[in-house]
């Protein structure tokens, strides 16, 4: 090894050394504030569709489906392209640069006129939030302490929470005192996204990118600051443990990825994605419109919905404190055996019209989605820095597909003329919940991992 790589790995072994946050809690609240319009954004199409929306652009129910399926493609493209982007000039630019997509989109989506403007919209507003979800995980896991990963990860998608948490409520407001309620709610998205480019500007670039880049005076700037942060509050600091290979990237990121040991990861990793996001993206989509017609009035579903939005942020918080205590893989298949559990309420829910059933289905529901984010912490670090981002990005974005293909699955259960038939199509999307239960316990071990242990 050269004398050069051998500074580069100890300047990455610093990090793993630090035993608390060794950066200010501003910086989980930046990167916070995009998972909270990103979510937002995810929320608010699925009530636009239950709004004057469908009539003013002449919606059919196949347009509807196009919609969906518009943000989830931009999802897919997005997420590749910024994120392989980053893996070539940096996490800090992408981090701004899928805000800055993002705000056009949802923009768009509020100025939309016709059924083609919305669509258009609706995959660039996708675009943004693919790469949005991928760099900030791949972000948090290198900037992050291998005992630490976990947990601060966690509290960075606090803020995603309450995204969650508040949009129904904001729907509540909105949607039923004007007919172009709607309209506000994507604007506020897209105002607030546009904002938060601004506060990005301040984040430091990723040490460990910077690393691989061969940017090694810059690494040990950031890494630096990092230790003196830590040694104000610690007073000094734990010895260096011994520095691991760090490998450069060489060639196309996605070609790292496809051999036989990232590729299985990759393989395994898409299709829990795949799977997962039928359900998420089949509930969250679809259950205030099945919800409807199945005889609640809109404002009660969605005040239920809303009531048991406050799982968010129970979910986020409870996880916060044992995301590094357990092994990954078995803290995501806890989080999905919940939804699970809460997708069958929804099914009782209309089968029985209860609105308790309902409520506690949207709590578990809420709950676990906050409770599964070690499934991104995951997936960020199953790959190398190299080609992290990449990684992230083909496994949560192809894996995005599960939701695309979801609402012709819901189009074929479907029947707005045989409300019932919600129970049928809520059982399905549970079914797939169980399959990427089954498929995340094949994954490998990772918690507390350094992040080259995992890669090496």
């Amino acid at each position: 090894m050269s004398q050069e790589s051998d500074s580069v790995s100890e300047i990455i072994a610093r990090i793993d050394r630090l035993p608390v946050r060794p950066y200010p809690r501003s910086w989980l609240v930046i990167l916070g504030v995009g998972y909270f319009f990103a979510f937002y954004d995810i929320l608010t199409l699925s009530f636009a569709l239950v709004s004057p929306m469908v009539k003013q652009l002449a919606l059919t129910q196949a347009l509807i489906s196009g919609a969906v399926s518009a943000t989830l493609f931009g999802y897919i493209i997005g997420a590749y392209a910024v994120s392989t982007t980053s893996d070539y000039l940096g996490r800090r630019l992408g981090l701004i640069a899928n805000l800055m997509i993002f705000s056009i989109g949802s923009l768009l989506s509020a100025l939309a006129t016709n059924a083609s403007v919305l669509i258009a919209s609706r995959f660039l507003t996708g675009m943004g939030i693919g790469s949005e979800i991928s760099i900030i995980n791949t972000y948090m896991a290198e900037i992050t302490p291998a005992p630490l990963r976990g947990r601060l990860t966690q509290w960075a998608y606090v803020s995603g929470a309450l995204g969650f948490a508040l949009t129904p409520f904001i729907a509540l407001v909105l949607i039923p005192v004007s007919p172009i309620g709607w309209r506000y709610m994507f604007a506020i998205g897209a105002l607030g996204a546009l904002a938060s480019v601004f506060l990005r500007i301040v984040l430091p670039e990723s040490p460990r990118w910077l690393s691989v880049k061969g940017r090694v005076l810059e690494a040990e700037n950031v890494v630096s600051l990092m230790e003196e942060y830590t040694k104000a509050k610690l007073g000094s600091l734990p010895p260096v443990p011994p520095p691991l290979t760090i490998t450069a990237l060489k060639r196309f990121p996605t070609r790292e990825l496809f051999n036989a040991k990232y590729g299985l990861r990759l393989l395994v990793l898409t299709l829990f994605w795949f799977f997962d996001y039928m359900l998420a993206y089949g509930v969250l989509g679809f259950a205030p419109y099945m919800l409807v017609d199945a005889g609640f009035v809109f404002t009660s579903a969605v005040w239920y919905i809303a009531l048991g939005s406050v799982g968010y942020i129970i979910g986020a918080v409870s996880m916060s404190y044992i995301a590094d205590s357990w092994e990954r893989k078995f803290l995501i298949a806890s989080a999905t055996t919940i939804a699970i559990i809460g997708t069958l309420l929804y099914a009782g829910a209309v089968a029985y019209h209860s609105a308790v059933m309902l409520t506690l289905g949207a709590f578990l529901g809420a709950f676990a989605t906050a409770f599964a984010v070690p499934a991104y912490t995951y997936t960020a670090e199953n790959f190398p820095t190299r080609a992290r981002a990449s990684g992230f990005a083909l496994a949560d974005g192809v894996g995005h597909l599960g939701g695309a293909v979801v609402p012709f699955v819901f189009l074929a259960l479907f029947d707005p003329l045989k409300p019932m038939t919600a129970v049928r199509t809520f059982l399905v999307f549970a079914l797939f919940e169980v399959i990427a239960t089954l498929i995340i316990l094949t994954g490998p071990r990772s918690t507390k991992l350094r992040l080259e242990e995992l890669s090496a």
